[in-house]
C-alpha cells in the first residue's frame, strides 16, 4: 500500500508541476497587463506561506512572487491550482485568481507588520474548494507539518 501511495503522490506532484508551468506563464502575462513591477511589489523575493492546519492531504501553500503573481495550492488531494496576480492596499493583500476557473476568484488577507503572517479575511473572499478557511485563519512562513499520522492512516 505504501508503494501505491508513493506513486499516486508522485503522479500528483508531476501533474501539478506541469500545470504550474502554464499557470506561471498565464499569471505573468496577467501581471504584465496589470502593470505590476518588482519595484512596486509587496515582496522582494519569492515568499511561501503555509496554512497553520494541514490542507487537503498535504500543506495548503500560498506563494507570492516579486513580480506581483501568486500560486495557491490546497494540497495533493485537490486538483485545483489557483493563480493570478495580487495587489496590496495598506495591510490588505488581495489575490485575484484568473487560472482555476472561467470566473475570477478573490482571496483577501491581512498581513502582519513583519510580513511573516497572512490572516484570511472572509469578508470579500471566495471560498477554497477543499480547505475551509475561517475569518482570521493564519498562513505563516516557516511552517512544517508532521505528516506521519496522515501517512500511517494511508498505509492501514
Amino acid at each position: 500500500m505504501k508503494r501505491g501511495f508513493f506513486w499516486i503522490s508522485f503522479g500528483c506532484v508531476m501533474l501539478l508541476t506541469a500545470c504550474g508551468l502554464g499557470t506561471e506563464k498565464k499569471a505573468a502575462e496577467t501581471a504584465e497587463t496589470d502593470g505590476a513591477t518588482a519595484e512596486e511589489s509587496f515582496v522582494s523575493e519569492t515568499v511561501t506561506f503555509v496554512w497553520e492546519e494541514p490542507g487537503a492531504g498535504s500543506d495548503c501553500v500560498l506563494t507570492l512572487e516579486p513580480d506581483g503573481t501568486f500560486q495557491l495550492y490546497e494540497g495533493v488531494l485537490s486538483s485545483l491550482l489557483y493563480g493570478g496576480t495580487y495587489e496590496v492596499d495598506g495591510d490588505v493583500v488581495t489575490l485575484k485568481d484568473t487560472v482555476s476557473s472561467e470566473e475570477t476568484k478573490t482571496f483577501r488577507f491581512r498581513t502582519s507588520d513583519d510580513r511573516t503572517e497572512l490572516a484570511f479575511l472572509a469578508d470579500g473572499s471566495d471560498e477554497l474548494a477543499y480547505c475551509k478557511l475561517e475569518d482570521g485563519t493564519l498562513f505563516r512562513t516557516g511552517i512544517q507539518h508532521d505528516r506521519s499520522e496522515y501517512q500511517k492512516k494511508q498505509s492501514d
